[in-house]
């Protein structure tokens, strides 16, 4: 059987990371797959992703979705500066960002595809 391929004529396999090492009830779990859904309805080509984070629990959700993508991850407190800068370099990007608990105080993205 085939699997069924998006307008990017990819899998939705190929929008899938590396196994989560989070906890079982962490929101960061829900969050990448709802985002591997998204990019791949969308038909998101991984080479047009750049996934930016910066420390603590979201400095590992790059690594959970799009391996193929781009990734980066920022010191404490600096993922929207270099998100920013990265978008303004390469205005063809499609931006992710997550940022940690501490800096936000709250856990989850801040945001996403810009």
């Amino acid at each position: 059987m085939s699997a069924t391929l998006n307008r990017a004529g990819l899998a939705r396999d190929a929008y899938k990371g590396a196994a989560t090492t989070l906890c079982a009830g962490c929101g960061h779990n829900s969050i990448t797959n709802h985002m591997v859904k998204a990019l791949y309805e969308l038909g998101v080509e991984p080479h047009l992703l750049a996934k930016m984070s910066g420390i603590g629990c979201s400095s590992k959700t790059p690594a959970y979705f799009v391996e193929t993508a781009h990734g980066f991850n920022g010191v404490h407190g600096r993922m929207p500066s270099l998100t920013t800068g990265a978008h303004l370099a390469n205005r063809q990007l499609i931006i992710s960002a997550s940022q940690a608990t501490a800096t936000r105080r709250r856990s989850g993205w801040v945001s996403s595809c810009t």
